[in-house]
């Protein structure tokens, strides 16, 4: 039967999306006994409690995630979003396995009754999609029942499989949000701060119009700060790294190549060849090459100047000599010239070939790369640099900590990099490694452990906010001396050069995300809504720019018989949102409980 070929179909699925509106958590069923092993012969990339997770179970879960990626978005998975799937494939096998220990340690079970139940109300949406079970583009529960009473149908203990891995994880997490409520009052204020409006004047006191001297500020003011603030000055370990980057540059055979390619097609061309066939056949610009190399019609400073020099002095119905650019090799051929609002316009096609680096050359500078790596095993990157023959450069990242995407100062994203740095003793050389730039040999060039950076390290820093924090106090007393000076009144009361800064927003809600002209302020947005009489006028407000005078223009009362059509569902919103907030808050506690291991470094290259 059909749904026997559907559910035989779904076995491939190791993503199963647990329905549970208010928490959206997701379970994965993973690969079954896979007893491989990782580098070196070990075999578990963690553990959670105790638990080991294996390298197969990861490594099986990192590339169906992959695959996955892959068929959605159409094309290859990038090096970042790679580095994001193996951290995210762990972090869900994490709170899976949490999940499953609790279960245990709770004693909770389902029944039979309680699976078939679920079966019959509650199917997944992979099968309420499929057509033998839908009348007008709708599920159909009648026909789902019957195929379900039907002794000829098979195929139902997949789905009782599932069921019986995910209800338990669903009756764990209801009991986990139960404790959730939402009053009428909440229901209310959230109605009130999504709709209530208002318009306001304000009169900002840049801190950047203040006049602060870094001269004023002075060494003791320095290490008073330094001393009163050491938590903004705390590091993770960090490591510097010295590298030599071997550049994937094309090399002289490379470009010898294609200029006697650009010349064959040249002397095709002009023994009676096809042009636009052989663009569509040969030329490189993807933008064109499957419309024979059409340009259109283009004026001059269009192209860059080589291309256009050919262009235009390329008679039409002929093509050019081949023409180098920044871009590559060229052969024009010139359709029609017009004249165009005044303007010498040509219409042209064009076959382009790049210049790219050949395997002869990538293979050559592979052997570059492993040869300086080798020399620096022995001697030291700086040393193994002078015995080579070539101009190469020791360059340094200088100290940084780790980061989950990996990025490196000075080198960028490359694989392997972090994993090296964070993993490596100083003066250790790592393997050759590569990305799109070049190939990289790297040296463990020292470590500092975490804690306070000293202070000779952020001083420039500390002064910089010692400035900004002079400016902001003097743009506060401008403002207070301001609102002084207008003796009750308001921003109507100004003139001259002052009044001319005046600025009106336009209507504003408590949750504005971001307001024309001022930004994402809460402290604005707080501001504003705390007067309630037109024409009144706040107290200094302090924002993100600076400080603000703000007085109200209109204040909009919510519409209360739209609050009445509406208030039902926003209170269930609400409560998903206290659910899932209860939800995350003791999976963060469950998480810190936790003993975790995380070796992902020593089988990923992260």
């Amino acid at each position: 039967m059909a749904l026997m070929k559907l559910l035989r179909e779904r076995t491939h699925v190791v993503m199963i999306i647990l329905v549970i509106a208010f928490v959206g958590l997701i379970g994965l069923e993973w690969g079954a006994d896979m007893t491989g092993r990782g580098p070196g012969g070990q075999n578990a990339v963690g553990s959670i409690n105790g638990e080991s997770v294996s390298y197969e179970e990861m490594r099986f879960e990192v590339e169906r995630q992959q695959e996955i990626d892959r068929q959605q978005q159409g094309g290859s998975v990038d090096e970042f979003r790679r580095r994001e799937i193996i951290n995210e494939v762990w972090e869900r096998r994490v709170n899976l396995t949490l999940l499953e220990q609790t279960i245990g340690q709770q004693g909770i079970s389902v029944t039979d009754a309680e699976i078939l139940e679920a079966i019959r109300t509650n199917p997944p949406d992979y099968i309420r999609q499929q057509e033998m079970f839908q009348t007008d583009g709708e599920f159909d529960q009648t026909k789902y029942l019957q195929a379900l009473n039907d002794p000829a149908v098979e195929g139902w203990a997949f789905l009782e499989d599932q069921y019986r891995m995910l209800l338990p994880r669903q009756k764990l997490v209801s009991r986990v949000v139960s404790g959730a409520r939402v009053t009428d009052l909440e229901v209310r204020q959230a109605f009130v701060n999504q709709n209530e409006r208002l318009t306001a004047r304000y009169l900002l006191f840049d801190p950047e119009d203040q006049a602060v001297e870094p001269e004023s500020i002075t060494d003791e003011d320095v290490s008073a700060y330094y001393s009163e603030h050491p938590e903004a000055f705390l590091e993770d370990d960090r490591v510097s790294l010295s590298y030599v980057m071997i550049p994937k540059q094309p090399s002289v055979a490379d470009s010898q190549r294609v200029v006697r390619q650009i010349e064959e097609l040249y002397d095709q061309l002009v023994n009676g060849a096809d042009f636009e066939t052989l663009a569509r056949d040969f030329s490189e610009d993807t933008s064109n090459a499957s419309e024979g190399g059409d340009l259109g019609f283009f004026g001059r400073n269009a192209m860059v100047p080589e291309f256009e020099a050919a262009a235009f002095e390329t008679p039409p119905g002929t093509v050019s000599q081949p023409v180098k650019t920044e871009y590559g090799w060229h052969i024009i051929k010139v359709e029609e010239t017009a004249v165009r609002d005044g303007e010498e316009q040509v219409r042209a096609r064009h076959i382009l070939l790049q210049t790219i680096i050949g395997q002869q050359t990538l293979g050559a500078l592979n052997d570059q790369a492993r040869q300086l790596q080798a020399r620096a095993v022995e001697s030291g990157l700086e040393d193994a640099v002078r015995a080579m023959p070539d101009s190469l450069q020791v360059e340094s990242t200088g100290f940084f900590a780790d980061r989950p995407d990996g990025f490196i100062p000075g080198i960028g994203y490359l694989v392997g990099a972090s994993s090296f740095a964070f993993a490596s003793e100083p003066g250790e050389i790592g393997e050759v490694l590569e990305n799109t730039s070049g190939f990289y040999v790297l040296e463990n060039a020292g470590e500092k452990p975490a804690g306070v950076l000293p202070l000779e390290e952020v001083e420039l820093r500390i002064r910089s906010i010692l400035v900004r924090n002079r400016k902001m106090e003097q743009a506060r007393l401008r403002g207070e001396e301001v609102r002084a000076g207008l003796a009750g009144g308001n921003l109507d009361a100004l003139s001259g050069e002052m009044a001319d800064q005046v600025a009106t927003t336009d209507p504003i809600t408590r949750q504005q995300a971001f307001i024309p002209r001022i930004g994402q302020d809460l402290n604005f947005i707080k501001g504003a809504f705390q007067l309630s009489e037109t024409g009144e006028l706040s107290e200094v407000v302090e924002g993100e720019r600076g400080y603000y005078l703000i007085q109200l223009v209109n204040r909009e009362p919510v519409d209360e018989t739209t609050y009445e059509m509406v208030k039902e569902n926003l209170k269930r919103q609400l409560l998903i949102q206290k659910q899932n907030q209860l939800y995350q808050e003791w999976l963060t506690r469950l998480r810190e409980d936790a003993e975790i291991e995380n070796n992902l470094r020593d089988f990923f290259a992260i």
